[in-house]
Parts: C-alpha cells; sequence; structure tokens
C-alpha cells in the first residue's frame, strides 16, 4: 500500500511540473508583449524598433538616413505630439533637432507653407525645405 502513494505522488509532481510548463509558455505567447522574431534577431540593427517605437518615429529616422540630413526641426504641431517630439530626438541620434534648420517635418495631414518644398513624402510625415 506504501507503494501506491510513492507512485501517486511522483504522478502528481510530473502533473504539477507539466501544468507549471504550460502556464509559462501560455504567458510567453498570449500575456507578454514577447516576440520571437525580437530574440531571433537580437543582435542585427535596429531589431524590435516596430515594437518599439511609433511608426511616425520609424519613418522619420528612414527619411533622414535616405536624404543624408545632419539636423532637422519638426512642425509646430508635432512638437506638440511630446511622444513623437522625445522619441524622435532619442531615436534620430545623432542628427540632431535644430530650431534653425531650414529641414522641417510635417505631418501628411499638416497644410505646408507655399514657400517651401517637398523633399521626402512618407506614409504619415513629411520632410520639407524653407
Amino acid at each position: 500500500m506504501l507503494d501506491y502513494k510513492i507512485i501517486d505522488m511522483k504522478k502528481l509532481k510530473i502533473l504539477f511540473i507539466i501544468i507549471c510548463t504550460l502556464q509559462i509558455f501560455y504567458l510567453f505567447d498570449s500575456r507578454s508583449n514577447f516576440k520571437i522574431e525580437i530574440f531571433k534577431n537580437a543582435f542585427s540593427k535596429n531589431a524590435g524598433i516596430i515594437y518599439a517605437l511609433s511608426p511616425s518615429v520609424v519613418e522619420s529616422g528612414e527619411i533622414l538616413i535616405k536624404t543624408k540630413i545632419l539636423n532637422f526641426d519638426l512642425s509646430n504641431e508635432l512638437k506638440k505630439d511630446t511622444y513623437f517630439y522625445q522619441r524622435s530626438i532619442e531615436f534620430n541620434y545623432p542628427i540632431r533637432l535644430n530650431q534653425n534648420s531650414k529641414f522641417i517635418f510635417y505631418s501628411i495631414h499638416e497644410k505646408t507653407p507655399n514657400s517651401c518644398q517637398n523633399i521626402e513624402v512618407g506614409k504619415l510625415i513629411k520632410l520639407i525645405k524653407c
């Protein structure tokens, strides 16, 4: 009779370990924002930026790299969006925000001055030169 209790306890422990393991996988898969793509490409350049930053900030960086501009400014409307303002400064470093820059980012929906020319137009933002 003692042998049955030992076997039952071993089965119970194994069942408990299986249930805990399944719960951990469930948490990683559906409850957390864990993305396997970030883990696979952990050491590649800009890995996971689409998960960490808004698309408009990522697009600003792509435009600045493509046009090889050394400084930029933001429109008043974009400066009001504190998230975009802060993240664009951080993400685009060493390209710096300069209040006197001729290159200004505008939202795609904003009206730009007539005396300015479009340098690059993206899906969410545009870069103009005044």
